[in-house]
């Protein structure tokens, strides 16, 4: 998304959030990217927000926590927009990514006076909409961490590795074939497909 917004000519001020979680891999990769891009970040450092186990890979109510945080920022900024990367995928398992729940905030937003939209341009998207596009961008499969758990390398077995898998598929031949979700020496291993061999 960063790639995204800023392609379009947005001036954009990253916010990332350390909450303790154990996939911290996430955060070098988002500083790696608004690196790259010279876009102004910062981390913003918050308490553990519990819920997120072995068996469960939700976080109650993260995201609101997260938008409250952009909402006083951006106020504070005199910014008029924050934007997530809420998608249609994890709409299905995610409360919180939900348009419904983006419609809430927005109206608390406005209930208290704040002249802040929160945007969720992906909302209706897949993540293999998502893939391709970052794809077009220049973003390399192994430039993003999605993977649950802490570590050097994704597990490749977690919920959100194997939306990665399918995510990623090969757009060079228009996405027919699926790359492999597998991960050899700490990289993604993506494997084009024959027809692009």
């Amino acid at each position: 998304m960063l790639h995204d917004l800023v392609g379009q000519g947005h001036l954009v001020h990253a916010l990332l959030f350390d909450y303790r979680q154990r996939h911290k891999q996430e955060l070098l990769w988002a500083k790696q990217h608004a690196s790259r891009l010279g876009v102004l970040y910062t981390v913003m450092d918050l308490p553990e927000l519990g819920g997120l186990t072995e068996q469960s890979w939700i976080v109650p109510n993260r995201n609101a926590v997260f938008l409250s945080v952009a909402v006083n920022l951006a106020c504070k900024a005199g910014a008029d927009t924050v934007t997530i990367g809420c998608n249609a995928d994890d709409a299905d398992y995610f409360p919180d990514c939900r348009k419904p729940f983006i419609d809430a905030m927005n109206a608390a937003v406005r209930a208290a006076g704040y002249n802040v939209e929160i945007c969720a341009p992906y909302l209706d998207k897949s993540k293999a909409w998502i893939g391709g596009l970052a794809q077009q961008m220049g973003v390399r499969p192994h430039e993003i961490w999605t993977c649950y758990h802490g570590g050097e390398i994704p597990c490749g077995k977690c919920p959100a590795c194997k939306k990665l898998a399918v995510a990623m598929v090969c757009r060079v031949c228009g996405g027919s074939k699926q790359v492999e979700g597998d991960f050899v020496s700490g990289q993604p291993l993506f494997i084009p497909c024959p027809n692009c061999k």
